[in-house]
């Protein structure tokens, strides 16, 4: 199963995420490649034996930060994704600055973030918007 495979469910359920764990891997042995956040998320999961970090994710597994950056790069944009200042489940993704769309978000079994759209349909919105 790659990175980008979407997560077996019924896998997930029993917690021990074996695939999750290879992010840890590869975050411990470059951590100065991956955002400040996911390398604190990492070592405090392994520091109190909680479940495996994922990186955010879209609903068919594919990395929220690999989809982004395909993006800007190829539109000369800036995405961000910013709360919507309730806990409604929602983010506001802002381009360039600018509100565009809401998605919806959740917490998967071990608290980790998806985002509830495909990667293709992420993308399909931003196009709409530019």
């Amino acid at each position: 199963m790659s990175r980008d495979t979407p997560p077996d469910r019924d896998r997930q359920r029993s917690r021990g995420f074996p695939d999750a764990r290879s992010v840890h891997g590869e975050i411990n042995s470059a951590p100065e490649e991956y955002p400040k956040g996911w390398v604190e998320q990492v070592r405090f999961r392994e520091r109190y034996d909680l479940p495996s970090f994922r990186p955010p994710r879209f609903a068919d597994g594919k990395r929220v930060r690999e989809v982004v950056r395909a993006l800007e790069a190829e539109h000369g944009i800036t995405l961000s994704f910013v709360s919507d200042g309730e806990s409604s489940g929602e983010w506001i993704v802002e381009i360039d600055g600018r509100d565009g769309f809401r998605v919806a978000r959740r917490r998967d079994d071990a608290s980790n973030t998806v985002v509830e759209m495909t990667a293709a349909d992420f993308r399909d919105r931003v196009e709409e918007h530019l």
